[in-house]
């Protein structure tokens, strides 16, 4: 079957037209996906800009923030980065991996202008620490010769947990575990005087 030059040229012309019309759904397909992006639901977590090093006190240009997906967002990051500046790390980090408690050191998790300090205490249960997280609150429970449950102290966050929960400094055994939390210099006392009972927590 033989075609005509006219033909193949007015075949030639629809085709084109054809292709800049999928040309021109293809852009309008992406824009609508930007917008819908731009607008849908996300959380802010704040990221590392670059590779950082273990210890490195962190400055605000190693920090930017992206929209993660809902349900993405690793428990302790943060939405704001200018609390993290000047706080040192505790691990390194590659370009992208978000910020989160865990990563930094236990001091950075101790406000020194309100009084804090830390203080250590081991619950009788060593698996609790396993379900605990750096920057977690919690409220310390101990109980009294007649059997009655009574709050040490309350909102305390941990700052160090045994190695085997979170590679903390000191290690869980067949008597309980040590975990060491930030609080104001009177509650520390309190913790660090209730020391000698076995003491349980609850998780806020």
């Amino acid at each position: 079957m033989s075609l005509s030059f006219r033909g193949v040229a007015q075949f030639l012309r629809w085709h084109r037209r054809g292709a800049g019309l999928v040309a021109i759904c293809v852009a309008l397909v992406a824009a609508l996906g930007a917008v819908q992006s731009a607008h849908g639901s996300g959380v802010p977590v704040v990221v590392a800009t670059h590779d950082l090093s273990p210890g490195a006190a962190l400055a605000r240009s190693d920090l930017t923030i992206v929209v993660l997906p809902d349900g993405l967002a690793p428990d302790g990051s943060f939405a704001d980065a200018e609390p993290l500046v000047g706080q040192p790390l505790s691990v390194g980090l590659t370009r992208g991996t978000p910020i989160t408690t865990a990563a930094l050191t236990a001091s950075s998790l101790v406000n020194r202008d309100a009084g804090e300090m830390l203080v250590p205490f081991r619950v009788h249960d060593a698996d609790v620490a396993k379900l605990l997280r750096i920057g977690d609150q919690l409220t310390i429970v101990a109980t009294t010769a007649e059997g009655t449950a009574v709050t040490v102290a309350e909102h305390l966050r941990v700052a160090q947990l045994p190695s085997a929960a979170s590679g903390g400094l000191t290690g869980g055994t067949s008597s309980g575990a040590l975990i060491v939390v930030s609080a104001p210099r009177d509650v520390a006392r309190q913790v660090a005087a209730a020391s000698d009972q076995w003491l349980g927590v609850i998780i806020e």
